[in-house]
C-alpha cells in the first residue's frame, strides 16, 4: 500500500487446508463459485458460475430471503423452457389505481391450462369483464355441484342459429326462423291472475282427451 512492502494488497489466494475450495476437486474444477458464510450459522449466499462444455449454469442461492429492485425497466427472455415454483404463497401486483394506465398482457401462442385445487374467485372491482373467442367452442362442465347466476339488471343471451336449453327428457328449442318448441312428459303454465295467447291461428290437439275447465267458459263473446 502506498509502495510500502510491507503493507501488501492480496488480489487473490489459494485454497488451502484452512481456506477450502466451496466445492470438492477435482469435481468442481469447471465452476468459480462465490460462497458467503452465515454469522454465528451453517447457512451461505452463493453465485456459482459453472462452465463445463455443455452443461453451462448460473446458478444463486439465498439462505433466506432475496429482493431485486429495478429502478426502470425489466426484459427476461427464456429460449427453451420455464418452470416456477412457489412453495406457499404469491402475490403480484401490477401499478395502482391512482396512478393509471398499468394494465397486465399475457399472450400465449399455443393452448393454455391452469389448475386450481381448491377455490378460485375473480373479483372485478368496477369496469367489465369480456371473454371473445375468434374461433371455436366453449364448454362449462360442472361434475357435481350447482351454478347459479345473479344480476341486479338484466340477462341477455342472444344466437344467430339455435338456444336449446335440455334437462332430462325436457327442452326448450329456438330457431333463428322464430320457431319456439317447448317438450317434455308434463308442460305446465301456471298464471295466478290472467294468461293471454295472442295469435292469427291457434291450434289445440289432445289424441286422447281435452278437457276445458273454468268457472266461465266463452267462445267468441
Amino acid at each position: 500500500l502506498n509502495g510500502d512492502p510491507d503493507q501488501p494488497i492480496i488480489m487473490g489466494r489459494t485454497y488451502h487446508q484452512d481456506n477450502r475450495s466451496p466445492g470438492s476437486l477435482p469435481g468442481t474444477k469447471t465452476q468459480m463459485t462465490i460462497r458467503s458464510k452465515t454469522y454465528k450459522g451453517d447457512g451461505f449466499n452463493e453465485l456459482r458460475f459453472e462452465d463445463a462444455t455443455g452443461k453451462e449454469e448460473l446458478y444463486m442461492h439465498a439462505q433466506k430471503d432475496m429482493t431485486t429492485e429495478v429502478l426502470h425497466d425489466r426484459t427476461t427472455t427464456v429460449n427453451n423452457n420455464h418452470t416456477e415454483t412457489v412453495v406457499v404463497g404469491q402475490t403480484v401486483n401490477v401499478g395502482t389505481k391512482k396512478e393509471g394506465g398499468h394494465d397486465q398482457k399475457i399472450t400465449v401462442a399455443n393452448d393454455q391450462k391452469t389448475t386450481v385445487v381448491n377455490n378460485q374467485i375473480t373479483e372485478i372491482t368496477e369496469g367489465n369483464k369480456k371473454t371473445d373467442i375468434d374461433k371455436g367452442d366453449q364448454e362449462i362442465t360442472l361434475h357435481e355441484g350447482k351454478q347459479t347466476i345473479k344480476v341486479k339488471k338484466t340477462i341477455s343471451v342472444s344466437s344467430e342459429e339455435k338456444i336449446e336449453f335440455i334437462c332430462g327428457e325436457s327442452s326448450i328449442t329456438l330457431l333463428e326462423n322464430g320457431e319456439i318448441t317447448i317438450s317434455g312428459k308434463i308442460i305446465k303454465n301456471d298464471a295466478k291472475d290472467e294468461y293471454h295467447v295472442n295469435t292469427k291461428k291457434l291450434s289445440a290437439d289432445g289424441s286422447e282427451e281435452q278437457v276445458l275447465t273454468g268457472g266461465i267458459l266463452k267462445l267468441n263473446p
